[in-house]
């Protein structure tokens, strides 16, 4: 998970700070030090195409997940890094090498609620533009409305970024950074809530875990938690922060229903506003072309065998590779 730093440099002022190194080594949002971000105790991933690398035009410093064919959906602190903006993502299994293909962002719009309150990030979210086209198939968005229910609390949530792999307050990227890994394990509580732990409380924006030897960390920031659901998961949460060792819980920013009506969809809208087959919570059959789902609304429709492969399903035989 993210420490928030207060400030963009290395002070000790923060939640839990990260790990800093020399200016320049690594790039910071223009108000919070790089979050948690690389998934502690998950295993190296090469599936989740849609799960990307967000950061300047020379590096990630970030993850973030393709939600339609020219939006990305990222952590509010992952915005404009050291004032070069945040100007690209990073699509593949590391976020650098001659396999990545980037892709510059032409825009990109935090929150207007982003705050730092009381050293927690709240409205934690932030969503980018593309110049092109991304080329795989978009995450689907959770669509309901999370509660402390047995739905959502007990069951086991897929993460998945490219942070450090290793309880440590190093420097950031000295741990792993830079490759894409998952992890499942559940959630403990729904904001608004006392939690204890590292937040202490939690607003409705946030959802909390703590679950010992598995964490999000450094890097890992913006990148998603998904809900499995009827085999096809759905985002539901962005990585925003935790204790700064990566070691005990950490916090996500809720991307469920309110937020998607009150931030995501309007912005998504706005982006892919000559797409007919954008995410708008209606499946339209007809988008969907050449075995692939195209309409990311259509993912549960198609997550068995039926001859169109869904990226999104757990276990879609119709997929050549996940």
């Amino acid at each position: 998970m993210k420490a928030p730093l207060l400030v963009a440099t290395c002070a000790a002022i923060a939640l839990a700070a990260i790990g800093c190194a020399a200016e320049g080594e690594r790039e910071q949002s223009e108000d919070v030090a790089t979050s948690t971000d690389a998934v502690v105790g998950g295993a190296a991933e090469t599936g989740h195409a849609y799960v990307v690398g967000v950061g300047s035009a020379a590096r990630a410093s970030c993850s973030g997940t393709v939600i339609g064919k020219r939006t990305v959906l990222t952590a509010g602190h992952c915005y404009g890094f050291n004032g070069s903006g945040t100007k690209a993502i990073y699509i593949g299994n590391k976020t650098s090498g001659a396999d990545v293909v980037k892709i510059a962002v032409v825009e990109a719009i935090r929150h207007p609620g982003y705050a730092v309150v009381d050293r927690k990030l709240t409205n934690d979210i932030a969503i980018l533009k593309l110049a092109s086209d991304a080329p795989m198939q978009p995450a689907p968005l959770f669509r309901g409305t999370m509660d402390n229910s047995p739905r959502f609390v007990g069951p086991k949530l897929t993460w998945v970024g490219f942070g450090d792999d290793v309880s440590s307050t190093s420097a950031f990227g000295t741990t792993g950074f830079g490759t894409k890994r998952i992890a499942r394990f559940p959630i403990d509580v729904v904001g608004a809530a006392q939690v204890g732990g590292t937040p202490g409380t939690i607003d409705d924006t946030m959802f909390w875990y703590h679950v010992p030897g598995l964490s999000m960390c450094h890097g890992d920031s913006g990148g998603p938690a998904f809900l499995v659901e009827n085999g096809v998961e759905h985002l539901i949460g962005v990585t925003s922060f935790g204790d700064p060792g990566c070691r005990s819980d950490g916090v996500q920013a809720r991307a469920d229903a309110p937020q998607i009506a009150a931030f995501i969809q309007p912005h998504l809208d706005a982006f892919e506003a000559d797409d007919a087959c954008r995410s708008d919570g209606v499946c339209n059959e007809s988008c969907n072309a050449e075995g692939q789902v195209v309409d990311p609304d259509c993912h549960e429709a198609h997550a068995a065998a039926d001859g169109v492969c869904s990226e999104a399903a757990e276990d879609d035989p119709d997929c050549a590779a996940r």
